[in-house]
């Protein structure tokens, strides 16, 4: 039974994606999902999108897809962003088709992914709207007026261990969540969480971590 990749944010860094890749022998054995925002930032986001879908890449939908997507569809009207993001040359259908088909999070048994973060609220077999910002742009929970905690250390695991990306910063490990955006496209790293079956379950203790340096600062 083949292992769970799960990749940080690679914001259109493919050479070291495809260098990571390598690094870890990911094969069609394995399933590979990447926690989003996969577009945005570096200098090979359409080749990303055509990567990913080509070698069959489960991607959540990250905060700068889910944004292109409502400048696609006529929702997000702030001008400057829109001539930002559409230089990005989706020109492609399928790569299209593959934004719009991203879900919002994969549970696969106990471990899930998700882009940003949960709070102990969201139940993900009874997602609506409401939740979707919390999925891809959620970061710190406020318990008081001057009292903000990152969302992962509230996290009481009830929608399994979850592996996230959104905040760029060294891993960050608590007891029931995993992230792993390392900052590739501010000159950081990439990195991927590899995971194995035991059973009907994952196995979340014993996971390991593997990573490749930015090649450049690209933002």
């Amino acid at each position: 039974m083949g292992r769970i990749i799960v990749y940080g944010d690679i914001h259109g860094c493919l050479d070291e994606w495809q260098e990571l890749r390598k690094k870890i022998g990911a094969s069609a054995n394995d399933t590979e999902i990447s926690v989003g925002d996969l577009v945005s930032k570096g200098t090979k986001v359409a080749e990303t999108i055509r990567y990913a879908r080509e070698n069959g890449v489960i991607t959540v939908l990250g905060n700068h897809e889910d944004r292109y997507l409502e400048i696609a569809t006529g929702v997000y009207g702030q001008t400057l962003e829109r001539e930002r993001i559409l230089r990005t040359p989706f020109n492609n259908a399928s790569d299209l088709a593959y934004l719009f088909a991203m879900p919002r999070f994969v549970r696969i048994a106990n471990l899930t992914i998700v882009h940003a973060g949960l709070t102990n609220s969201v139940a993900l077999d009874r997602l609506h709207s409401d939740h979707y910002a919390v999925l891809t742009r959620l970061r710190y929970i406020g318990t008081g007026a001057m009292d903000y905690r990152f969302w992962s250390e509230l996290y009481n695991g009830n929608q399994g261990f979850v592996v996230y990306g959104h905040t760029p910063c060294n891993i960050r490990r608590d007891r029931y969540a995993l992230g792993i955006d390392t900052g590739c496209v501010y000159g950081g790293k990439l990195t991927a969480a590899i995971f194995t079956r035991t059973g009907s379950s994952i196995d979340t203790k014993n996971y390991a971590i593997a990573d490749v340096s930015a090649h450049d600062r690209y933002a």
